[in-house]
């Protein structure tokens, strides 16, 4: 059978070039088994499934580029940018130069944070004090002690304060008014475009044979070129919402080796967004639960009323937090699972008996918060994200998840991923040949493609987390 070759398009030739076998009708005459060598089985299809369905909102894409605004808190604490001294003389304002960083220029103005009459707290020394006026244009502010100092109050350049609260007088004129600045994020439309081009000689009847099938007759859209097509097709969406990273034609001078001839625009993809907004924390040295501490308070500083998160992890990322949890077990909600084996291959021996029970663990409580582990075995897909040399092997992505909404047993992150898509066909057949409907041909081949437009938002990106280890999680 070694002169059985697959269907391959030959770069020598505008046409096809064929193996022995030309079309599956023959195959099946021929008693030829043909089996699909998918890597990872079905990982991509689960995959696929939470994208599509159980992590995120689907939504039509209005525009090349969806973009969304998130809230800035305005309670965000003001940085000093030069030494200054709160005296002990009553009555005298301090002026206090802020960080740059401090400043907010809507067209030609300036504002600031900051509003006359409010109190702060210095973080270093404790001490408050309450705004008398605001020059944001410099940007900087003059305050007084809110208690006058027995001893004079060094504040030092890079100091922080925090914002407490606000005081004016009975019967005031309006206060300043506050401003709320949205930061702007966009995410371009990523056209994704495969093709594939096979004989009008597998078309038996306008139907195809599937070999899988035992003959059975099926529409195009189930044979094998087809479903492989696909499949090609979902493994680019699902690898694009993990390593994507966004490019677009529309800002040249940050996307000088993309034109419009190769590349339209590329989407946001999941890790990028966390390295480039989420919060991440790289081990020292071997996995330890202080490692945990570490990445738990970091997602805390930016929402604690986030008490629920998927934990997507590697193999060597799961047996690292395995381990280390497993440690620290007075913690963890450790279940005991009973598993009768009767029915399985074994039968009712004896071994049997001895694979009753298992002791594992897939849901932790850690820090009064619940992590959910879920291996995602296409991180160590040696095709793709485990090739030799990358560290995602190494990573365990910690997603937020929302309260209420699509139940898939975990939770959802419906308020924090959504899919943004543009409607239309999703896959074009066509023939050539005398068989064609029109445009007929010398060459009787089947013409197919499939598109889709898509776009990955990242809300609050800042809530997610990424615990990574460059060597790996056991190394030293």
């Amino acid at each position: 059978m070694s002169n059985i070759g697959q269907l391959s398009i030959n770069p020598a030739t505008t046409g096809m070039q064929y193996g022995s076998i030309q079309n599956n009708w023959d195959a099946l005459k021929d008693d030829f088994d043909a089996v699909a060598y998918l890597p990872f089985g079905d990982e991509y299809w689960d995959a696929m499934n939470q994208i599509m369905n159980a992590i995120g909102n689907r939504e039509i894409a209005k525009q090349p580029i969806v973009k969304w605004f998130e809230l800035t808190r305005m309670e965000v604490p003001f940085t000093v940018d030069a030494n200054a001294t709160l005296p002990t003389t009553a009555n005298t304002a301090t002026t206090l130069t802020l960080s740059a960083s401090d400043e907010i220029i809507v067209g030609s103005s300036s504002y600031l944070w900051v509003a006359p009459k409010e109190i702060w707290r210095h973080a270093v020394s404790g001490t408050l004090v309450q705004v008398v006026s605001t020059t944001p244009a410099t940007p900087s502010i003059s305050v007084t002690p809110l208690l006058q100092p027995t001893a004079a109050i060094t504040i030092t350049a890079g100091d922080k304060f925090f914002y407490v609260g606000v005081s004016v007088p009975e019967q005031s004129d309006r206060q300043q008014a506050k401003y709320i600045f949205d930061t702007l994020y966009e995410s371009p439309i990523q056209t994704m475009r495969h093709d594939s081009l096979s004989s009008s000689e597998a078309l038996y009847n306008q139907l195809w044979y599937s070999q899988l099938e035992n003959g059975v007759q099926t529409p195009y859209s189930n044979s094998r070129d087809i479903i492989y097509l696909q499949r090609e097709h979902q493994v680019a969406i699902v690898n694009t919402f993990l390593a994507g990273q966004a490019t677009s034609d529309y800002t040249a001078a940050n996307n000088a080796n993309t034109t419009s001839a190769n590349s339209f625009q590329t989407t946001e993809g999941l890790i990028s967004a966390i390295q480039d907004r989420g919060q991440e924390h790289s081990c020292g040295g071997q996995f330890a639960i202080d490692d945990m501490y570490v990445l738990e308070s970091l997602l805390t500083g930016q929402d604690a009323s986030v008490k629920n998160y998927m934990v997507w992890t590697t193999a060597s990322s799961s047996a690292a937090m395995e381990q280390a949890l497993l440690d620290y077990n007075k913690n963890a909600n450790i279940t005991l699972n009973k598993t009768q084996m009767e029915k399985t291959f074994w039968g009712e021996g004896a071994y049997a008996d001895l694979m009753k029970s298992t002791y594992s663990f897939n849901n932790v409580v850690f820090n009064n918060k619940n992590f959910g582990l879920v291996r995602m075995g296409i991180f160590d897909n040696p095709q793709t994200f485990n090739v030799a040399g990358s560290t995602w092997s190494e990573y365990a992505t910690f997603l937020p998840l929302a309260q209420g909404g699509i139940d898939d047993g975990l939770g959802n992150m419906g308020k924090y991923i959504r899919l943004c898509h543009k409607p239309g066909a999703f896959m074009n057949m066509w023939q050539t040949g005398g068989r064609a409907a029109a445009n007929r041909t010398s060459k009787w081949e089947l013409g197919i493609h499939i598109v889709s437009e898509i776009g990955f938002k990242f809300v609050n990106a800042n809530k997610y987390g990424l615990l990574t280890q460059t060597g790996g999680y056991n190394a030293g």
